[in-house]
């Protein structure tokens, strides 16, 4: 009769991790974790993606996003290399508006999400394939922690932005009081990485 063998427990307990280990994906088969950044949406239609866009519309980053899906994670290590854009936060102020900023030196950068859909399939955003849809918060960038106060005519309105250092969403808030024409607005850094996108709406609008 043969005798058994007998092989100790931790060889075969190595064996299995090896076997399981024993992929070619970057996260060893398993699902990437959430960026812990989101962006909301109406279901998308084919064709779409999400691009995060400078103010004069050009793009740092963009996502396809698959038909019917109505949120996606986006990853900022993907633009955190932007910040050589940020430029002196009182030029970013409209024009003709009187402005306080804190520190004075301080460079800030202020990205938007949209998105669009691909008609021509070249996977580059052209002209009419944006998508009515907007959002008053941002992608920010400050140098440093900084205030801005500063007041515009049209619309009247009263402004306050408080970024922090870094890399944030700076989330839009806008009221009404009571008895009065000026409306106040602020754009501050918030703890939560979620956008939303919306069918257009004025600044003077939540």
């Amino acid at each position: 009769m043969k005798r058994a063998m007998w092989i100790p427990a931790v060889v075969l307990l190595g064996a299995a991790l090896t076997a399981c280990g024993a992929s070619s994906s970057p996260t060893g088969g398993r699902p990437p974790l959430p960026s812990g950044v989101e962006v909301r949406f109406p279901a998308a239609p084919a064709g779409a993606y999400l691009s995060l866009v400078t103010d004069g519309g050009e793009s740092v980053y963009q996502l396809a996003v698959p038909a019917g899906k109505t949120a996606v994670d986006v990853d900022p290590l993907k633009w955190i290399n932007q910040t050589d854009r940020a430029v002196d936060a009182a030029t970013l102020i409209p024009a003709g508006a009187s402005v306080t900023v804190a520190p004075a030196a301080a460079k800030v950068l202020l990205l938007e999400w949209t998105m669009w859909q691909d008609r021509n399939a070249n996977g580059t955003l052209d002209v009419g394939e944006t998508l009515p849809l907007m959002t008053h918060d941002r992608v920010a960038y400050a140098s440093a922690a900084v205030t801005a106060d500063f007041r515009t005519l049209v619309p009247d309105m009263r402004q306050r932005w408080n970024l922090a250092q870094g890399w944030t969403r700076a989330e839009h808030y806008v009221y009404l009081p009571d008895g009065s024409r000026t409306y106040q607005r602020s754009l501050g850094t918030a703890g939560l990485q979620r956008y939303t996108l919306h069918e257009p709406t004025p600044v003077t609008s939540q």
